[in-house]
């Protein structure tokens, strides 16, 4: 006579609040301290236990699935390198150097942008726009384009 093993118990999924940042576990508990009718399974959206956020869960949905493949972000820049002037509107990338006279390093650094950084490209135009931590900066096209950028 052979047995099979016993199935190990698996971690519940987390699901990250992206207004708050709180890390729960979507439906059960949650869902039924806040009164919710559909908290027994029926339910296709996840209620942060701390801010009260509602999200479509994707796993449950397909209209959410469709519209997350609709607007997906422009993808980095790959294996290569390029001016942060070439960059789509909404990639990330990590600077590798930057170029120009000194004066323009100097306030390039003073403003936080220095190899080995973060960079997400928020718009390309009436101006560039970047967010670089929590400060957003906007750049002139030179300016961009003296910023060399490898993927993240």
């Amino acid at each position: 006579m052979t047995t099979l093993p016993l199935p190990r118990p698996t971690a519940p999924t987390l699901v990250s609040c992206p207004l708050c940042g709180l890390d729960y576990e979507p439906g059960g508990s949650t869902c039924r301290e806040h009164g919710c009718p559909l908290a027994l399974g029926g339910c296709a959206t996840q209620h942060c236990p701390r801010c009260g956020y509602t999200m479509p869960d994707e796993s449950k949905s397909g209209a959410a699935r469709l519209i997350r493949r609709l607007f997906r972000r422009a993808p980095s820049l790959g294996a290569t390198s390029g001016s942060l002037a070439e960059l789509p509107a909404g990639a990330i990338g990590v600077v590798e150097r930057l170029e120009g006279p000194p004066d323009l390093l100097a306030r390039l650094t003073a403003q936080g942008l220095a190899p080995g950084v973060a960079v997400h490209l928020l718009q390309r135009l009436p101006t560039f726009v970047i967010e670089v931590g929590e400060t957003t900066i906007g750049l002139e096209k030179q300016v961009a384009a003296a910023i060399v950028m490898r993927a993240s």
